[in-house]
């Protein structure tokens, strides 16, 4: 059971990494050719298929690259539960974005309702739907931290 817990786990933290700083080809890799996303935050409305899920990664991909920088995905407090070939999972999601129009920081929580289908040794999504409740203005941005200056530091 372990295994199969670690391996859910690492296809919900590859989906952060892959949406973040991926392709919309790998994002799409982590959904059974049958999947249906549901990305309720963006309306009501269900995209169909791996290849829909393809197009609708790169769709999102353009409209966010356009708009935002230093999207960062986060996962927590994830409750799985497996049968057989089977699962299902609930997390919340956090994600940090800075705006590039007015170069502000921008807090979305959210919650991931999934479900998973075994393929081989890893999981796959079959269903995953993606609700929004709240995004929040941060503030500005700070582009750098000052150095501490340690004394040991070589170059």
């Amino acid at each position: 059971m372990s295994t199969e817990l670690a391996a859910i786990e690492q296809t919900l933290a590859a989906y952060c990494h892959r949406v973040d700083r991926g392709t919309a080809d790998e994002v799409a890799e982590l959904f059974a050719q049958d999947a249906v996303l549901m990305p309720y935050y963006d309306g009501k409305y269900d995209v169909h298929g791996r290849e829909g899920v393809r197009g609708w990664y790169a769709f999102y991909h353009q409209k966010m690259g356009e708009n935002v920088k230093d999207l960062k995905h986060l996962i927590c407090a994830a409750s799985i539960d497996i049968d057989g070939d089977a699962a299902s999972s609930v997390c919340y999601l956090t994600a940090y974005f800075t705006m590039k129009a007015d170069n502000v920081v921008y807090q979305a929580q959210g919650t991931y309702f999934d479900t998973f289908v075994r393929a081989d040794s890893a999981w796959l999504f079959q269903t995953r739907r993606i609700e929004v409740e709240y995004i929040t203005r941060m503030g500005d941005v700070i582009e750098s931290m000052e150095p501490m200056g340690f004394s040991g530091a070589t170059k």
